[in-house]
């Protein structure tokens, strides 16, 4: 049911904000549900510190167009659009900046998997540089996700975006955050480890 969607879609961006997946500057999230995109709107974070209601959630069509809610559609909608297009398995979308991955995200490095339950993602890598909001990020997204799109079968896919963000794709939404989570658990592993073997001041 689409009440029910947006209901599930707003639960899961409060989720993601309360435990900082994402900022207040940026990320949106979206779900696809037959032929519609059930979508956060813009300045969700900056303006509503990510407290939406299912009241806010954009409904586009395959194609863009608005269907329901308010106009407020993401100037990152091209990439959600872009994926669901290009992927018929995805499911969901989570766009994010979560603190310890934007670490690799600003160095332009990628994530290795060092916890097991990281390990089926293989290593996270990054998509071309492409400027923000644009058709050509959008591509270049997309490119990123067709080396892997054969493992959407199983399980969740991502991406970073140099200086930008993380890219989650998954077969549904719950598929997508708790992949996002775990992605952000290993990029604190990673780098928390990195002081452990470092020897203390003096020693």
């Amino acid at each position: 049911m689409p009440e029910d969607t947006k209901e599930h879609l707003v639960s899961i961006a409060r989720l993601v904000f309360s435990r900082r997946l994402t900022d207040a500057s940026g990320g949106n999230i979206s779900v696809r549900q037959a032929e519609n995109i059930f979508m956060t709107p813009a300045h969700a974070g900056s303006r509503q510190q990510w407290q939406i209601n299912p009241s806010d959630v954009v409904v586009l069509d395959a194609q863009g167009n608005l269907l329901d809610g308010p106009d407020r559609r993401s100037r990152e909608s091209q990439v959600h659009l872009r994926i669901y297009e290009s992927f018929p398995l995805a499911g969901a979308v989570i766009h994010a900046q979560a603190g310890y991955l934007m670490a690799f995200v600003a160095a332009g490095r990628p994530i290795p998997p060092v916890l097991e339950h990281t390990w089926k993602f293989g290593t996270i890598g990054l998509a071309r540089c492409a400027k923000a909001h644009s058709a050509e990020l959008a591509q270049s997204v997309v490119e990123a996700f067709e080396q892997q799109k054969e493992q959407l079968q199983h399980h969740a896919i991502a991406t970073l975006i140099p200086q930008h963000g993380i890219v989650v794709v998954g077969r549904n939404l719950d598929d997508a955050f708790e992949s996002l989570d775990r992605i952000e658990t290993n990029a604190q592993a990673i780098l928390l480890g990195a002081l452990l073997r470092s020897p203390p001041e003096g020693g």
